[in-house]
């Protein structure tokens, strides 16, 4: 999967509280997932801090 690169700065962003998962443009949203997803697999943050940025549960497969 390629992710676009802003989605990192988007990312970013919202884990240091300067901007909102819900204010990511939708052709970005699904890419701030996998960011987000891919540091909770990697155990930068663990599940419930996904959840509190990106405002759902991480879903498991």
């Amino acid at each position: 999967m390629a992710v676009k690169t802003i989605a990192y700065s988007y990312w970013r962003s919202i884990q240091r509280g300067v901007r909102a998962f819900a204010s990511v443009p939708v052709e970005l949203q699904n890419d701030v997932k996998a960011i987000a997803a891919e540091d909770v697999a990697n155990g930068v943050i663990n599940a419930d801090q996904y959840e509190q940025f990106i405002g759902e549960p991480l879903a498991t497969e």
